[in-house]
């Protein structure tokens, strides 16, 4: 058989599987009636809480879900084929980025309970409003079978409005009064972890997790909302969130030997929500506090506008920002214009990494805030401890950059 026969008989044999994985996953879980599916979607904190939920409900019994950030249709069709009748649980997050993206993935998973973070601006230039951005998520809770339980953000007034509209049991969560699982403290001042109080059913509970950033309390909460759900032991639950830790890229902290710590939420940023991180380094106790700004999307504001402004914010809770990246450097004109010193612009990647390696001090903490699809900024913490031999700015490539074969490789620019 020549090449080229090999090349067409391989690439009918992905395509093929490819779409037979759908039927087989549609059939399946027809046939699955022992497994419990959650699925988790929301413009924020889905991955944290689809991880949340697999270690606590680990507990309990056998629980699969997604590897990372695998939601798209062929990875959720996927996980619905390795779910096995003695699993307990299956956790699956789902992405909406677009108009009937949930579609195919809700009648693959048809999850028994719905789990729904938070309605923000991501994806917004797809759906052209927010919402229709809360449309599309909400067809996780009206999918739901009327014996399901839909999980509700109470102080998001969009979720609340899709929860109101539900016949479903609902388990309410957040700071709200009448929610079911209530928040009445958070506290995350690094290098403490992130803690919370919550009132459930009448009982005061201390909540203490491996995570870090205020804002992680939303998957938190939402995975104790999960647990009652599932009418597993409340206390266990927490108990069980002492062992969490961030997803990758998601307040991940990275601390290294020669006493900087670096806190990795680079996996996006859309602008709608930087304050959230921007508070984290805030409260911080640390010697020095560095932010590095990537790509942030979603905004309203054109690159000229958006990264000064950006910088502005950051710089009033942090003694340096660097921006980094095309987008960042479009801005420079208007950084100048600012004369500070402590704000800088760079073009590569690397050039940011290079100035790091002559500044970094014990005692500093560097929040690295970007898009890994656009900046890789991974790099500037990875070039703490190993060679770096890509320092491309045009990979496309979605994967963090610990886990590609060609960090460590000679690559041409």
């Amino acid at each position: 058989m020549s090449f080229r026969s090999l090349m067409v008989e391989s690439w009918v044999y992905k395509v093929s599987r490819r779409l037979l994985a759908y039927p087989m996953a549609w059939a399946w879980r027809r046939l699955n009636l022992q497994t419990i599916f959650i699925g988790v979607t929301g413009s924020a904190g889905k991955t944290t809480t689809k991880d949340l939920c697999q270690t606590v409900l680990s507990r309990f019994g056998s629980c699969i879900s997604n590897s990372g950030t695998d939601n798209d249709r062929i990875h959720v069709a996927a996980l619905v084929l390795r779910t096995r009748r003695q699993d307990r649980y299956c956790v699956v997050e789902l992405s909406g980025g677009e108009p009937g993206a949930m579609d195919l993935r809700l009648r693959l998973s048809r999850p028994q309970i719905g789990v729904l973070t938070t309605i923000g601006r991501d994806h917004y230039s797809a759906f052209k409003s927010v919402e229709g951005i809360a449309d599309e998520k909400a067809k996780l809770i009206r999918g739901l079978p009327s014996s399901g339980v839909a999980v509700l953000n109470i102080d998001d007034p969009l979720v609340k409005r899709i929860g109101e509209a539900s016949r479903c049991r609902k388990v309410w969560v957040g700071w709200a009064q009448d929610a079911t699982v209530r928040l009445t403290n958070v506290s995350s001042r690094w290098p403490a972890p992130l803690t919370l109080q919550v009132e459930y059913d009448g009982s005061s509970y201390t909540v203490v997790t491996g995570l870090h950033g205020e804002h992680q309390s939303l998957a938190v909460i939402s995975t104790l909302g999960v647990a009652v759900a599932a009418g597993v032991d409340f206390e266990d639950a927490i108990a069980a969130l002492a062992n969490a830790v961030p997803a990758e890229g998601r307040m991940q902290v990275v601390a290294h030997e020669d006493g900087v710590v670096f806190v990795r939420d680079d996996w996006k940023s859309p602008h709608w929500s930087i304050d959230l991180p921007l508070r984290f380094i805030k409260n911080a106790e640390a010697r020095r506090k560095i932010i590095v700004i990537g790509t942030v999307s979603d905004s309203s504001l054109g690159p000229s506008k958006r990264y000064p402004k950006i910088a502005q914010q950051a710089r009033q809770v942090a003694d340096q920002v660097l921006l980094v990246g095309t987008q960042a450097a479009k801005a420079l004109d208007a950084l100048n214009e600012l004369r500070d010193e402590t704000i800088r612009a760079f073009p590569e990647v690397r050039d940011a990494a290079e100035y790091l390696d002559t500044i970094l001090q014990p005692g500093d903490i560097v929040l690295l805030k970007g898009t890994n699809l656009q900046d890789h900024l991974a790099r500037l913490e990875l070039n703490r401890h190993i060679d770096i031999g890509c320092w491309r700015m045009d990979c496309r490539l979605n994967d963090f950059c610990g886990h590609c074969s060609r960090l460590r490789q000679v690559v041409r620019s």
